[in-house]
């Protein structure tokens, strides 16, 4: 035990020794890790934000992406679903803007009853109010810091003001929405009653996938139609990480062979003194697993910073890669395995050498 010991402290001392190196191995190590936890993050805050399904469905118009935008249904729908049993809850979404640019997507919602729809967490300011004599507007985190508004400040929602009384995070797309009233929503779009949708219990009553007259479907809450028209991009994204992560093995493996090799005559002497294969797997296994864990946490940290930056809005929606502990973990488990691969192979490369071999200088 205390001659691994020893060997640990000669392989850290012998990396201060070649910073340069390291520092140049390091960077390649790091950029990769960078880069697939950053196509990991786009791929994951799609699945988080657009595919949050709940233990609820919503009656909407077939053929549109429904529940983030685009469906209108008579108020008529809600006196059938009751007619059915069930207690429908009424609410209006949709996009409004001249461009894609200042697009903003509108959720009109029952004052009394979407906190339970939609536990959200409030950041700031209070709730919204039933029966308020002005507009008023709780805005979703995203959209509030895309704005640059919060509680007391007014909004232009489709050409009409209204006052923030609250900022509201809930990691879902309605983190872009401004939330108002449903009878202020349906004043400024001109539906009258008209809805998008009705939010349904799951009961049995109703099930994802049914048909109902009028060109109505029903589906999972939180799961947006839209997503599907990404499949190709999250297809291509997803293909992307994984090719960076095969990649990554040949990346490292290139990394810890450079490693070793100019350590081959270190080794080699250590070899001559007396010390076992073992001890020298050691001595190389110390560097390669403080250069790869130093590397990869300083990519991993590298993303999470550059992440913010890399936002962009379409569509009233503002897509960016969410560096969070899922993606993190995920990051650490392949790299742990990338790591164990590539270590693996440059290891036996090195072992399976003889003395002669390692303290042969060809320089």
């Amino acid at each position: 035990m205390g001659r691994l010991r020893v060997v640990s402290v000669l392989a850290v001392r012998d990396m201060a020794r070649r910073w340069r190196v390291m520092v140049a191995l390091g960077m390649m190590v790091g950029l990769t890790v960078m880069m697939v936890t950053l196509l990991d993050g786009y791929v994951h805050s799609i699945d988080v934000r657009f595919r949050s399904a709940q233990p609820r469905l919503v009656v909407q118009q077939q053929s549109t992406v429904g529940e983030f935008a685009g469906s209108r249904i008579p108020a008529s729908v809600g006196d059938d679903l009751r007619a059915m049993g069930l207690d429908p809850v009424g609410e209006v979404h949709a996009v409004t803007g001249t461009s894609g640019r200042d697009a903003v997507l509108i959720a009109g919602v029952d004052p009394a009853r979407y906190q339970t729809l939609d536990p959200y967490h409030l950041v700031a300011g209070r709730h919204l109010r039933a029966g308020e004599s002005h507009r008023t507007a709780l805005l979703g985190s995203v959209l509030a810091d895309r704005l640059g508004a919060g509680p007391g400040d007014t909004v232009s929602l489709r050409g009409r003001d209204a006052e923030v009384v609250g900022v509201f995070e809930l990691g879902t797309y309605l983190d872009d929405a401004a939330v108002v009233p449903i009878a202020d929503a349906q004043a400024l779009l001109g539906w009258e009653s008209d809805v998008s949708l009705f939010v349904v219990a799951d009961d049995g009553t109703l099930h994802d996938g049914d048909v109902l007259p009028g060109g109505l479907v029903v589906a999972s809450r939180g799961d947006i139609a839209l997503v599907d028209e990404w499949g190709p991009l999250l297809d291509l994204l997803a293909a992307a990480v994984r090719l960076l992560a095969a990649g990554a093995v040949a990346v490292l493996m290139l990394a810890l062979w450079r490693l070793a090799w100019l350590h081959r005559i270190d080794l080699g002497v250590l070899r001559l003194i007396g010390l076992s294969r073992q001890a020298v797997a050691a001595y190389f296994t110390v560097q390669a697993v403080v250069l790869v864990v130093v590397a990869a946490a300083v990519g991993a940290g590298a993303a999470w910073l550059v992440a913010p930056s890399l936002a962009r809005t379409t569509l009233a929606v503002t897509t960016m890669p969410v560096v969070d502990g899922t993606v993190l973990w995920r990051a650490a488990a392949v790299g742990a395995l990338v790591l164990a691969v590539a270590l693996a192979t440059s290891l036996v490369a090195v072992t399976r050498r003889s003395v002669g071999d390692l303290i042969e200088r060809d320089d």
